[in-house]
C-alpha cells in the first residue's frame, strides 16, 4: 500500500471520491472534479490518498490555517472504503499526516470525530490523540 499527496485529479480519483464520500456522510454533496482540483491547487489543504494495486482505498484531508495564535492543522474527512477497513489503511493515512505535519515543524494536530465512529475514535486515541473538553458549534445558514 502506498500513501501519497494527491497532485492530479484523474477520473479514477473522481470515481473513488464518489464512492468514498457517501461512506463518510450521506448528507454531503459529492465533490466535482473542479472541487477536487481547487483543493489540490490550494495552499491550505492537502489530500492524501491510500492506494493498493491501483485501487484507492481511502483518503484524508489535511488543512493548514495561519492565525494570530499560531499555525493550526486539522485532519478532516478521513474515510476508508468499507471493503478495506480493518487492514490498517486509516492508521497509515493518519501516520502519513502526522509525519507530514512534523516535517513542517508544527507540533499540534487537531481532529474531530463523531462519537458513533467507535473504531475511528479508538484509532485516534491509540495514535496519541487526546480527547479535549471543548464545545463544537455549527451554524447552518439556509
Amino acid at each position: 500500500m502506498k500513501i501519497y499527496k494527491l497532485i492530479t485529479v484523474t477520473e479514477s480519483v473522481l470515481n473513488a471520491f464518489k464512492k468514498l464520500i457517501p461512506q463518510l456522510s450521506s448528507s454531503c454533496d459529492l465533490p466535482t472534479k473542479d472541487d477536487l482540483e481547487a483543493i489540490v491547487n490550494s495552499n491550505n489543504t492537502l489530500l492524501f490518498i491510500a492506494e493498493e494495486h491501483n485501487d484507492i482505498l481511502g483518503t484524508l484531508s489535511l488543512v493548514f490555517n495561519k492565525i494570530p495564535t499560531g499555525d493550526k492543522v486539522w485532519i478532516e474527512d478521513v474515510v476508508v472504503d468499507k471493503a478495506a477497513r480493518g487492514k490498517g489503511v486509516g492508521k497509515k493515512l493518519i501516520q502519513f499526516a502526522i509525519e507530514y505535519t512534523t516535517s513542517k515543524n508544527i507540533k499540534k494536530i487537531n481532529l474531530t470525530s463523531s462519537p458513533d465512529r467507535i473504531a475511528a475514535n479508538k484509532l485516534y486515541q491509540k495514535l496519541g490523540f487526546i480527547k479535549r473538553e471543548t464545545n463544537v458549534y455549527r451554524l447552518t445558514i439556509e
